[in-house]
């Protein structure tokens, strides 16, 4: 099964910390038997699924240009997948040179046939000025595109755009709301951010309790900002649970308890 990750915009509560993109990721498992042959009567999907084994050395050997070079075929036939992936590719300067503006053709193309987080990465290439001049505005046109079709990363970053007042009038209660759609999709950075509004009272009462729940629900999925979070909460006399286990970034499990033993 095909899986990709789009362009997130990690945003804290007072600063905003821009993540580069991620690069994709795919599951899709070519036939381990053989190596597929290409020929002149594939379509589109086996061109792209070739590039695919390619990219991922999925029995074949790992070969990024080849995977760029079967994507573009797979992509000039009009295939979205691959005119997305593409764009990530060139975004990234995997197996091509990279080049931002080529990315943002290749996701035109991909949202122009439907691709709804392709309209998330145009967003974000306008947001950081890849390629293009920056313009919040159309960055959050193309985001508000992805979000309203319940793109999960888009929700979380017209969240980031309510919270931080980037192009649009600062209001915490729209952050909220989509920061809880993109959370409902278990995005633990939107579960942070909730946590956090939480915490400073932004647009909701300020409630430790309810912050800690948050931070809980991302650092159960080892966002390490989320077990920071809380740790901080019960140095700060906020919060105190001693059942409760963070994790460090060694994965060593640690309770609250520990935390307020090596504070004193």
């Amino acid at each position: 099964m095909y899986q990709r990750k789009t362009t997130t915009l990690i945003q804290s509560l007072l600063l905003a910390t821009l993540l580069s993109n991620v690069l994709i990721v795919s599951a899709c498992s070519a036939e381990s038997s053989s190596t597929p042959v290409l020929s002149n009567q594939d379509t589109p999907a086996e061109i792209y699924e070739l590039g695919l084994a390619y990219y991922e050395g999925d029995s074949v050997p790992q070969d990024y240009e080849k995977a760029f070079s079967l994507f573009k075929k797979s992509a000039d036939q009009e295939y979205v997948e691959a005119q997305f992936n593409l764009g990530v590719m060139y975004e990234n300067g995997i197996g091509v040179n990279q080049d931002y503006k080529k990315a943002m053709q290749s996701y035109l193309s991909a949202a122009r046939n439907g691709d709804f987080e392709a309209r998330n990465n145009i967003g974000s290439l306008y947001y950081f000025g890849k390629g293009v001049t920056q313009n919040y505005d159309k960055a959050f046109k193309w985001y508000k595109e992805a979000a309203d079709q319940d793109v999960g990363i888009a929700q979380f970053n017209i969240g980031g755009f309510y919270e931080n007042g980037y192009g649009v009038t600062q209001d915490y209660d729209k952050a909220f709301e989509w920061y809880t759609k993109a959370a409902d999709q278990g995005l633990n950075v939107a579960q942070l951010n909730i946590g956090g509004l939480y915490e400073n009272g932004y647009g909701v009462p300020q409630d430790y309790d309810k912050a800690f729940e948050w931070y809980q629900k991302a650092a159960d999925q080892g966002n390490q900002e989320a077990s920071n979070r809380i740790g901080r909460l019960v140095m700060n006399g906020k919060i105190d649970d001693k059942d409760i286990v963070i994790y460090s970034t060694q994965e060593t499990g640690l309770t609250l308890g520990d935390i307020e033993d090596m504070s004193q």
